[in-house]
């Protein structure tokens, strides 16, 4: 099988994003309670988690385009193969 290690970087990258998802929601949360005035609490709650989108986001998209890298390079090999036959 070709591309194993792009696969496993996509899939670590993928699971990476989860945690990353849940231990940055879990640090915004613990942030906002530990602010002492209201629109601090606020001001950390939601930076930290527009913040942890972002990085999330960012990180999902290269696991996807790792994966559609690879899927259009078997593609094309498949179509190139074809072409070869006839």
């Amino acid at each position: 099988m070709r591309h194993q290690t792009l696969r496993f970087t996509a899939s670590f990258l993928f699971v990476l994003t989860w945690v990353i998802l849940a231990i940055g929601v879990a640090i915004s949360v613990i942030l906002g309670i530990a602010s002492s005035t209201l629109i601090s609490r606020v001001l950390f709650l939601v930076g930290g988690l527009v913040t942890t989108g972002v990085f999330v986001l960012g990180m999902f998209a290269v696991s996807r385009l790792i994966n559609l890298f690879i899927e259009i390079e078997e593609d094309l090999r498949q179509l190139r193969d074809s072409f070869k036959k006839e």
